[in-house]
């Protein structure tokens, strides 16, 4: 294919990775890591926070954390995240707008869900980068590799971390019966460590004339190079009176495993 701009560089798969209209999506930042918290006794005192904050309260089966932080849609910027492996610990991520919110759910029965002390030192592992789009500045004593466009505006530096897309992973079901089934032990295994930047998550409803139970959809960190997706219901509630729904519904969800 002829290249028609005046810098054009494609990959193997013929895509463009670099060109004089590129924007390119660098790590504003280093990573940087939760480390205060509030404790809370009850669902109903999560307050989301426009500063990243971890609250969490213990029932009898496990304990329940959100994590909360503004992310700037005008310069679309995204937020990604990595933790420590456990199989028993179950993430929903969702962004809805310029807010990004991580649901972490931590059985007892996990390696570090048995004291409140444990679980401070799991979730100060979490690690968290933010990426967005920025002009770029040459250094002022050179770089491995600098390239401008026409007008001598950077747009490609060596020096920069990049957001690198791994695996873009999108799922829509139509009529969906039973979500177990589709989503049960699908499993991602890369060959490098990753990040998880999640555009939507899955958070649906099934009604039955009696009950109606919530489902989400989770990310658990197998290894640092491997996750897994599921799906569980996350709560249900007898219905009131004598009108119930059921039937089929829709499921979509989407989210980048980056590195």
């Amino acid at each position: 294919m002829a290249v028609t701009k005046y810098i054009e560089v494609r990959n193997n798969d013929n895509i463009v990775t670099i060109d004089d209209n590129y924007q390119n999506l660098v790590r504003d930042g280093k990573s940087f890591r939760v480390r205060k918290y509030k404790k809370c006794n009850s669902r109903s005192e999560f307050v989301p926070s426009n500063n990243e904050i971890y609250q969490y309260f213990k029932d009898e089966n496990h304990w329940d954390i959100l994590i909360t932080f503004d992310v700037d849609e005008s310069i679309n910027e995204i937020l990604a995240f990595s933790a420590p492996a456990d199989e028993l610990v179950k993430f929903f991520p969702l962004r809805i707008r310029d807010r990004y919110m991580i649901n972490i759910i931590v059985p007892l029965d996990a390696n570090y869900g048995d004291s409140e002390s444990s679980l401070q030192v799991y979730l100060g592992r979490i690690s968290f980068a933010k990426y967005n789009n920025r002009d770029l500045t040459a250094p002022e004593h050179g770089a491995g590799l600098m390239i401008y466009n026409k007008d001598g505006k950077p747009i490609f530096s060596s020096e920069e971390q990049y957001l690198r897309v791994l695996h873009y992973y999108f799922k829509c079901t139509e009529k969906l019966h039973d979500a177990q089934q589709v989503f049960e032990n699908t499993i991602l295994d890369f060959d490098e460590g990753i990040k998880i930047a999640p555009f939507s998550a899955c958070n649906f409803w099934r009604y039955t004339p009696q009950v109606t139970i919530n489902y989400r959809l989770y990310i658990t960190f197998l290894s640092m190079t491997s996750i897994k997706i599921s799906v569980h219901a996350y709560g249900g509630f007898f219905n009131q009176g004598e009108f119930g729904i059921s039937g089929a519904i829709e499921v979509t969800t989407s989210f980048m495993v980056i590195g």
